[in-house]
């Protein structure tokens, strides 16, 4: 018996020593496996760097800055990846949205925020011919009034989804654009930081919405959508303005559909004139007809809402986020801030 014991002892030791060898031979093969791959995943980044670089130099960008940005960006930005990979799904309701992205406690600030710029506010709506409780809403909507810009640098973030991301062709140009900025002296490299799409400033506007909307009201020499309230509030306004916003027109009205209404007219691909939709009888909740009979309108149906014929001047608040919550929500903090009956 202790014979077999010691002949079991050594083969059981020798099958467990080439067990041993086996895994760390396939965890040496792992690693340079991987040691490769990240090298390769660098060399990839460098040579795109590299050649991003002379694209910003043939449009005037200055090397050194181009070097100082870039000197502290040896990869992406895994979470901007992230973000870009994995947006959230979690589908709620337009009641559920209005309520938590404008509640009790936005509205009061917003009504603040109102109150201590109203000279500035009531300059600007004078000048752009657009509703001061709109700018303030908009303002309130992207960073709750100036409070929360984010903390990504826009250069690294624009990189990143330039470099990786089903838009690259987009971000590559917004990239650029920020360059300029940044060449131009518009902003310093410390300020230039946004959300981690790009986004930037208390209007949130890209780099080439800023170049196209961003205004120099208070004639600093800079279109500051960072620090100055005149600049902030007049950019959003030329923003409205330039989408083709009608302050004397409504955005949106809550509306009764008659019974067996064709269902398949609601939706923001259906556009009629308003007296169209007076005829198929639709109408306001008490029984009165719709106003601005030429002007083409829609319907929508907000998840777990009413009924609402949206006007042109909605559009225009969806081509700042395209989405009818957002839109239907910005409509109902400008009517809570400004304490408008609706």
């Amino acid at each position: 018996m202790h014979l077999k014991n010691i002949v079991y002892n050594i083969n059981k030791h020798t099958k467990t020593g080439v067990i041993m060898k086996t895994i760390l031979t396939l965890c040496v093969i792992l690693f340079g496996f991987l040691y490769q791959i990240q090298a390769e995943a660098k060399s990839d980044w460098e040579r795109w760097v590299s050649e991003l670089k002379e694209e910003a130099i043939s449009q005037g960008i200055d090397s050194d800055l181009f070097d100082q940005l870039f000197a502290n960006i040896s990869a992406p930005d895994q979470s901007v990846q992230h973000f870009s990979q994995h947006q959230p799904e979690h589908r709620i309701t337009y009641p559920e949205y209005k309520n938590t992205r404008a509640d009790t406690y936005k509205i009061i600030i917003g009504r603040r925020a109102y109150k201590k710029h109203q000279s500035i506010l009531q300059s600007v709506a004078r000048s752009y011919n657009v509703s001061a409780c709109y700018i303030v809403a908009l303002w309130g909507m992207e960073t709750s009034y100036g409070r929360y810009m984010g903390k990504f640098p826009v250069v690294k973030s624009l990189a990143t989804l330039a470099y990786q991301s089903n838009r690259q062709a987009k971000f590559r140009s917004e990239l650029l654009y920020a360059l300029h900025m940044l060449n131009d002296h518009q902003v310093s490299i410390e300020q230039f930081k946004g959300e981690w799409a790009g986004a930037t400033g208390q209007p949130q506007f890209l780099p080439s919405s800023w170049f196209k909307y961003a205004v120099d009201y208070d004639m600093c020499g800079r279109k500051d959508i960072w620090t100055s309230y005149p600049d902030v509030f007049a950019s959003i306004a030329n923003y409205l303005v330039k989408n083709n916003w009608n302050d004397a027109e409504p955005v949106m009205v809550p509306v009764v559909l008659p019974k067996d209404f064709n269902t398949h007219l609601i939706g923001m691909t259906i556009s009629k004139p308003v007296s169209a939709w007076n005829e198929l009888g639709v109408s306001f909740v008490d029984g009165g007809s719709l106003p601005f009979l030429n002007v083409q309108a829609s319907l929508i149906q907000p998840d777990g809402d009413g009924t609402y014929l949206v006007y042109p001047n909605f559009k225009v608040l969806l081509s700042y986020n395209n989405s009818i919550y957002y839109a239907g929500t910005v409509k109902y903090l400008a009517d809570e801030i400004c304490q408008k009956q609706t």
